[in-house]
Parts: structure tokens; sequence; C-alpha cells
């Protein structure tokens, strides 16, 4: 797990972390915690929330918000666009999705952007058929 800030590794949050890294389908804590009770059987779900929480303003994970209004999160900072459908509130990556380019935006002149997020919602091609 990077390292960065200053809190303290604990293997709980590294459990967590590895948890978020490697699930493709966008977590929600309930369902961490669910995922680790077998590596860490005496964790909390508050345990789970507090981590997901620290890893968050670390910048290791990020959090979305699905239709059902639940947390969602994902260990992958590569520049990625999400789909979430508005049916069944599955939460996709969509690859290639040009980056923009801000100096295209004039609205933007004098504004330093950090980082941004590309959301699409709709009906996913499940749902459609």
């Amino acid at each position: 797990m990077p390292k960065i800030g200053n809190t303290r590794e604990t293997r709980q949050r590294k459990v967590v972390y590895e948890a978020v890294k490697h699930s493709k389908d966008h977590p929600t804590a309930d369902m961490i915690f669910k995922h680790i009770r077998n590596t860490l059987p005496t964790v909390s779900l508050g345990t789970v929330y507090r981590n997901l929480n620290v890893l968050k303003d670390q910048g290791l994970v990020i959090e979305l918000r699905g239709p059902d209004r639940k947390a969602h999160f994902e260990g992958d900072l590569t520049p990625h666009a999400h789909f979430i459908c508005t049916h069944c509130g599955a939460i996709s990556d969509i690859e290639g999705c040009p980056a923009p380019d801000w100096e295209q935006y004039p609205c933007l002149a004098g504004y330093t952007v950090e980082e941004h997020s590309l959301e699409f919602r709709g009906v996913c091609p499940q749902c459609a058929s």
C-alpha cells in the first residue's frame, strides 16, 4: 500500500485497501466488510468506514455515489469515466474517453485544475435489452 501523509498503516487499513484495489465492482463499505471478514474476523463495520475515509482523504481510493445514494469505492486511480445505471445501480468503468485539454475551456482561465471526474448516468445495455 502506498504511504501518503503521516497516518499509521494498520493491518486493517491494508486489508481494506487491498479489497478495494482488487475489486472490479465498486464495492460499498458493507460489501468490503463482508469480503474481509474471513481475513479479519473481529473487524467491525465502523472500522471499515473509518479506514475508507482515511484512504479517501489520502487519495488512495475514490468515492462514487450510485443511484442508491450509497458510497461506492474504487482503487483504480487511472483516468477513466464511469457509467452509472439508473435502473440496476451498476457502476461500470468506461475506458477510452479522452482527457480534456483544459486550455480549450476559456471559462477555466485563471483556474488550476487538480482533478476532475466524468460520470454518465442512464440505462446500461443489460437493462435496456
